[in-house]
């Protein structure tokens, strides 16, 4: 049955695709003969596919293109099972496949076409050529699926899915399986089963932290108050270290090391939060520093005194601040500074490292503000106001350092010339020729109150 369905199939798409087909039939039989054997056919096509279908499963690409060629049943099964294994599941496929599904079931009626073909014939030869030219150009390589590929909603970002996409996928690794972000929410670490046992356990393995740490403010102050500041205090419940042997991180003890993945950093600064959140510590959560994810560890060392005061992992302030603040190291060596590398100013004075109000940590509203603390007679009011200088400071100084006088951002006259370019003044003022405007102090030979004057004749700042 299969074969004598194949032949008909074959003979009528040869049929269709041959350009001799007449268009007009060279004789005429009987209506009812006609009507007969076109049904015959159509009820043997319909049973041979059926069963086809059910035995080899349904169409795709590769059946379409091998019945369209002509190729034999068995590469036909063989493509077909391989393309089905591949591309099972695409949805555009599937498409096709029904689509081949319903042209497979009128292809029968060629035949019957071949002997009577009239102007109402079913089978639209145009879609069917449109049909047999997809399928030649899809060609035996199909395109790869993407379902196999990054998808950067599922990633917490851009830049992670980038490093997904470049990494080379390897295959899972047997055991257990990877546990998920939604089963280990980010902020707890896993719960270790300890109990308190005292702090004289730990001084059997610690007695030198304890007596570095006794010389700190934070141990002379445990002298005077027995307990308050005692090892499991911060550490944890040690009765799951001390059983296990002792170790970093054994027993699910805390080390409040930046390297140690065990724990996070917030988990870690919760603990000190727990008595430093009063005063400068208030806008911690959401700073800059909070959000980058330092931990107080980063800064600060508890267990033994290196700084004059705050307990800092360095012994000058600013040379903390340098860890991660390269740049402004870098400032503070230029030949106008503020005197930091003297010690007479440090980090501090101006910003508050555990978080503000106002931009880049300062501990005041405004940078006018910070820098009035020290420069008071540039506060005002006056009567004739410098619009630059009331608006930021920022607008001609460098603050940290520069190579210009006065921490100007730009030597002078140019930086004048920013805002005040022409007018009775030459444009060029290194003109050999009008070398009043570059001598001495510039611009401020002239306009030496430029921060500000109280004269009622100092419209232009002379005096």
């Amino acid at each position: 049955m299969k074969n004598c369905v194949r032949i008909a199939v074959d003979f009528a798409c040869n049929a269709a695709l041959s350009a001799e087909i007449p268009q007009k039939p060279r004789f005429r039989l009987n209506k009812k003969f006609l009507f007969f054997t076109a049904s015959a056919l159509i009820f043997c096509a319909s049973l041979g596919l059926a069963q086809s279908v059910k035995a080899e499963g349904p169409l795709t690409v590769a059946d379409i293109k091998s019945a369209l060629r002509g190729e034999p049943q068995a590469v036909n099964s063989e493509r077909s099972s391989q393309s089905h294994q591949q591309y099972a599941g695409d949805e555009a496929l599937s498409a096709l496949s029904s689509f081949a599904q319903q042209i497979g079931a009128q292809a029968p009626k060629l035949a019957g076409a071949k002997i009577a073909v009239n102007s109402d014939r079913q089978f639209d030869d145009q879609a069917y050529a449109a049909l047999q030219d997809f399928a030649q150009r899809l060609g035996t390589a199909q395109p790869e699926s993407i379902k196999a590929l990054p998808k950067v909603a599922e990633a917490d970002n851009i830049f992670d899915a980038l490093r997904e996409g470049a990494t080379p996928q390897t295959a899972p690794a047997t055991g257990t399986p990877k546990a998920s972000k939604a089963a280990t929410p980010k902020g707890h670490s896993a719960p270790v089963d300890a109990t308190f046992i005292g702090e004289q356990a730990c001084m059997t393995c610690h007695a030198s932290h304890a007596a570095a740490f006794a010389k700190t403010l934070m141990g002379k102050i445990g002298k005077t108050q027995p307990g308050k500041f005692a090892c499991e205090n911060c550490h944890g419940p040690g009765s799951a270290h001390v059983k296990a042997g002792g170790g970093r991180g054994v027993g699910g003890i805390i080390s409040f090391r930046p390297d140690d993945l065990s724990r996070t950093p917030e988990e870690n600064n919760e603990i000190c939060l727990g008595c430093h959140q009063k005063g400068n510590r208030t806008n911690w959560h959401g700073s800059t520093h909070d959000e980058r994810g330092l931990q107080c560890s980063n800064c600060h060392t508890v267990m033994k005194n290196v700084s004059r005061k705050s307990q800092l992992k360095t012994e000058f302030q600013p040379d903390t601040c340098f860890q991660c603040h390269k740049n402004k190291r870098a400032e503070m060596w230029r030949s106008s500074h503020i005197p930091v590398r003297e010690g007479k100013v440090v980090c501090t004075d101006c910003h508050n490292p555990h978080g503000s109000y106002s931009e880049s940590l300062l501990k005041t509203a405004t940078v006018n503000e910070t820098c009035y603390k020290c420069h008071a007679e540039k506060r005002g009011p006056f009567l004739w106001e410098h619009p630059p200088v009331a608006e930021s400071c920022l607008n001609c100084h460098d603050p940290h350092g520069s190579n210009n006088d006065f921490l100007l951002k730009i030597s002078r006259p140019r930086l004048c010339q920013q805002c005040h370019s022409g007018g009775q003044h030459n444009s060029n003022p290194r003109n050999p020729s009008v070398t009043l405007y570059a001598q001495g102090r510039e611009c401020q030979n002239c306009h030496s109150n430029h921060h500000g004057s109280n004269n009622p004749d100092g419209a232009r700042f002379m005096r």
